[in-house]
């Protein structure tokens, strides 16, 4: 316990990163003691841009979304109800609502014991992370496209029904 432990305490938590991070072929962003970024470019052509932050004897892994609200008011429960009812079938990784610079986002996260982690589990973890929050961004953007091609649909029928000299 104390030799996995010790592997991410202090300056250990750089060098042990940077170490897991070089095997794997992953650049490094950001590091300090307590807090490494990630940055990845997705095959959506999107960036997801993942954080560790180092507690005591846990590691939280955190992806937000590009998805960020002004208030709690402004929140779509219904995608929060669907991403709740996700976070029962995952065995790696939860979503949330996470408070960043005053505003809300929803947040793919992962808090994992210092423990049980190696490199494997840390390659897990970021994989699993990055690609949930760009599959959860791309299916919200082809909804949003889907539901602008019905608008224009409509807008275009309704357009047609009604002659331009009414």
């Amino acid at each position: 316990m104390s030799s996995y432990k010790s592997l991410f305490s202090g300056v250990n938590f750089k060098k042990t990163v940077r170490n897991y991070c070089s095997s794997i072929g992953w650049d490094i962003a950001d590091l300090t003691d307590k807090k490494a970024v990630l940055d990845f470019e997705m095959e959506s052509g999107r960036a997801q841009r993942l954080y560790i932050i180092r507690y005591d004897s846990t590691l939280e892994f955190s992806v937000p979304s590009i998805y960020n609200f002004e208030s709690e008011d402004e929140i779509p429960h219904f995608i929060s109800t669907i991403l709740m009812q996700k976070n029962s079938t995952k065995k790696i990784g939860f979503w949330c609502i996470e408070e960043i610079s005053d505003k809300h986002y929803y947040s793919v996260m992962h808090n994992a014991e210092i423990e049980l982690m190696n490199e494997e589990y840390f390659s897990t973890v970021v994989r699993t992370l990055i690609n949930d929050c760009d599959e959860f961004e791309t299916t919200i953007e082809n909804l949003n496209q889907d539901r602008s091609r019905a608008k224009n649909r409509r807008s275009t029928r309704d357009k047609t029904l009604i002659p331009d000299y009414v």
